[in-house]
């Protein structure tokens, strides 16, 4: 039996490991908040609605001057794309197809990317894939001897998800371009609606454009052949295409993004489409002030976004570089005002890409996901099978002694 002073010491021993165990838990289960600065953010939204108080008021003045942007067709604003281009061929065994892209790319799609590089970064980059099907067999046109898609049932016919096309893994836009080559007992083939056509545009995903291949080609026995030069309209629609999803405005006719060759003279199709290949100085300065205000916008409401969810959730870890990333992110606004004030209308789009990459750089940074923070409740339902035990002998003990004493004390 242990004497009482030995008793008393080791109640007294376990009370103070307990005492001094609970803040070195409460410490080591804490989650680091790094102390990250929205003021300018929340003074923005607090009175952006007042134009002489507001706090970066040529913001609103350009969101005025570009009007509100919507994105039924065109696809949201990034500071880098990817555009994949694929020749897909729905039966080898009736033609293997090859293109030299490298040379399509560079006399149609480079020269435009060329003249809108300062909006955005792209990737370019091609396959050949086989083996690609239509959901159901097209209608046949008996009169025509053709087949055609009806366009109001695309999609009953048509499904991208189905070609298993392996894009590229990112968190950057896609833009997807296909060159659909059928198969020989479904061709020709055509999209008819008031007349035929052969291509059509996926909003905020990309371009199709159906591809029949002459009948006599339609024999690989003499290898693969090579479609370059019948591919060359298709990479000018592919350019059309490509600026209605990034929301260029066309200043010449918007309807020639429709592939109908074959009503055309060649000679002047080719000369226009030459001729239009390039933006005109109006479609480019009215383009870098669309994506400058869309960059612009849609940082500050990430920033805000982003500030309402730390507030909401005291327990979500917050690192260090998310406050930097925050902070470069405001100070790019801040440059980009200055910019604009300056009426340098291309100083503010990099600054406000700056900003667009560095606040979705802190709202989507993989540190912020919810599995990586327990709140308060979740660590009492963790620790209070743990600690509730080792209350018990350590209450008991106390409450015995405190016992002993006080009939120790009326014995005397």
């Amino acid at each position: 039996m242990f004497t009482k002073s030995k008793r008393v010491n080791i109640v007294i021993t376990f009370v103070l490991l307990f005492i001094a165990g609970i803040p070195v838990w409460w410490n080591t289960t804490t989650t680091y908040r790094s102390n990250v600065d929205f003021t300018e953010i929340n003074e923005y939204y607090n009175i952006k609605d007042n134009i002489t108080k507001t706090k970066w008021p040529l913001f609103k003045q350009l969101f005025n001057q570009v009007g509100p942007i919507q994105h039924d067709i065109e696809v949201k604003t990034a500071t880098e794309y990817s555009l994949s281009f694929t020749l897909l061929n729905s039966d080898p065994s009736d033609i293997i197809p090859k293109w030299d892209f490298p040379y399509l790319s560079n006399k149609y799609i480079q020269p435009f990317i060329d003249q809108i590089s300062d909006i955005a970064n792209f990737t370019v980059q091609s396959k050949i894939s086989h083996y690609a099907t239509l959901l159901k067999s097209p209608l046949y046109d008996s009169k025509e001897k053709s087949y055609y898609i009806p366009s109001s049932f695309l999609s009953e016919y048509i499904n991208p998800n189905e070609w298993q096309l392996d894009t590229p893994s990112t968190n950057q836009p896609t833009l997807n371009f296909i060159i659909y080559i059928p198969k020989t007992t479904q061709s020709p083939l055509y999209i008819r609606s008031n007349q035929n056509s052969n291509s059509f545009l996926i909003p905020q995903w990309g371009g199709i454009i159906i591809h029949n291949v002459n009948n006599n080609k339609n024999n690989n026995n003499n290898g693969p052949i090579d479609l370059t030069n019948e591919l060359e309209d298709q990479m000018i629609s592919f350019k059309y295409q490509l600026k209605e999803l990034l929301g260029i405005n066309n200043e010449n006719n918007k309807n020639n993004n429709k592939n109908n060759s074959n009503n055309k003279n060649n000679d002047k199709r080719e000369k226009y489409f030459e001729k239009d290949i390039v933006l005109s100085n109006n479609e480019i300065d009215s383009t870098i002030k669309r994506y400058t205000a869309e960059n612009i916008n849609v940082s500050i409401s990430t920033l805000y976004s982003l500030s309402s969810l730390i507030e909401s959730l005291p327990n979500m870890l917050v690192l260090d570089n998310i406050r930097d990333q925050v902070k470069v992110a405001i100070e790019s606004l801040a440059h980009a005002h200055q910019c604009l004030e300056q009426l340098d209308y291309n100083c503010a789009l990099q600054a406000s890409k700056q900003s667009l990459a560095s606040s979705e750089s802190a709202f989507f940074d993989k540190n912020m996901l919810s599995q990586l923070y327990f709140p308060d409740e979740h660590k009492y339902a963790v620790y209070t099978p743990l600690f509730v035990p080792v209350c018990f002998p350590i209450i008991a003990g106390i409450f015995q002694e405190f016992k002993h004493y006080k009939s120790k004390k009326l014995n005397k």
